[in-house]
């Protein structure tokens, strides 16, 4: 998923969705818990200068106890209701991203 999200962010930024990503850290890319560094190492190894890569230490996105990574969760920003929540990569961003991006346009 990380390898292909810059190819996807370009994508979307080229269609003008307004689409944001924002990918969390459960674990640092070295082992052991999430840090700022491993973040940005995380960030820098797959160019996605374009999203916003944070350390999750607490996995305050993580519903319940466990969670199956990558973790998806597409976020309608006018309701701020999750339209999706999925775990697991099935290879392709699954079309309510860009279903919820354009009913969301102005």
């Amino acid at each position: 998923m990380a390898g292909g999200l810059a190819q996807d962010i370009a994508s979307w930024e080229a269609q003008n969705l307004g689409i944001v990503a924002v990918t969390l850290l459960l674990d640092d890319p070295n082992e052991g818990p999430p840090s700022t560094q491993g973040a940005l190492t995380w960030r820098d190894n797959y160019g996605l200068t374009g999203a916003y890569v944070a350390a999750d230490p607490q996995f305050s996105m993580v519903p319940g106890n466990s969670v199956g990574t990558p973790q998806l969760t597409i976020i309608d920003p006018r309701t701020m209701q999750v339209v999706l929540l999925q775990e697991g990569w099935g290879g392709s961003h699954p079309p309510q991203l860009v279903q919820t991006a354009n009913a969301n346009k102005p």
